[in-house]
């Protein structure tokens, strides 16, 4: 009876024992392969891009940078030529005159050209003494002040001709400046818009008459009043007191 435990079975040839060809390997891992290959080519295709985009920027701002200080320098010229007053409108061009060149230049505005008018009602006057109180034998200091009240210049008659300086107590004219004055000239002023003229006379504290006699009193010590006036123009009056 042959004995089992000692057959011997050789193994089944290996197929790469065979000196054909290598044994073919499955679909699926050439497909993965060619899909690893394909995603190099696509990053090695977007690192090429990046690197030109790079390249491209880098050149431009060089560019850019080496035109910026043109401006920059321009812009000082400009400032050193407007900084001086007098040049301002030294590159100032002129619009074209639309009615040709044959037209004539606009003239002036009629009030810079014209004469002002008389101030008429604009002209306030105003009297007033240096003191309220005076002492015996001391002198009042009659003041008349104009004032043009209005918007614009005007001219008024300021002369010594049209001055009056006129001193009353109550009813009495006590001193009048045109009893005694010298014949008086014409004087045309003329008063800025709010500007103010003001005359003093001095009064010796003597009474005055028509046609200037002599010999007239000493006023005595009391109240009294004074109104200025220019022409047709008077003061309110205002009161003073000598002692």
């Amino acid at each position: 009876m042959a004995s089992h435990g000692s057959e011997r079975h050789d193994p089944p040839a290996h197929p790469s024992d065979d000196g054909g060809s290598e044994a073919r390997l499955p679909d699926h891992v050439y497909r993965r392969r060619r899909l690893v290959a394909l995603s190099v080519l696509v990053l090695l295709a977007l690192f090429l891009v990046g690197g030109v985009t790079m390249g491209v920027r880098a050149v431009t701002s060089s560019e850019s940078g080496d035109e910026d200080p043109a401006p920059a320098a321009a812009s000082t010229a400009s400032t050193q030529v407007t900084a001086n007053p007098d040049q301002k409108f030294a590159d100032f061009t002129p619009r074209p005159n639309p009615s040709g060149p044959g037209s004539a230049a606009p003239s002036s505005s009629p009030s810079a050209s014209s004469t002002p008018q008389a101030c008429g009602t604009n002209l306030t006057v105003t009297a007033s003494t240096d003191k309220e109180t005076y002492a015996a034998k001391e002198q009042p200091a009659l003041v008349m002040t104009l004032e043009n009240t209005g918007d614009n210049q005007c001219t008024v008659n300021a002369g010594s001709k049209q001055m009056a300086f006129v001193v009353t107590s109550g009813s009495d004219t006590v001193f009048d400046s045109r009893h005694c004055a010298a014949p008086g000239e014409d004087k045309t002023v003329t008063l800025d818009a709010g500007q103010k003229e003001t005359s003093r006379l001095t009064w010796n504290r003597v009474r005055t008459a028509e046609g200037c006699p002599a010999g007239q009193a000493e006023a005595l010590a009391g109240y009294y009043n004074l109104t200025a006036s220019l022409g047709e123009d008077s003061s309110p009056q205002v009161a003073f007191v000598l002692q």
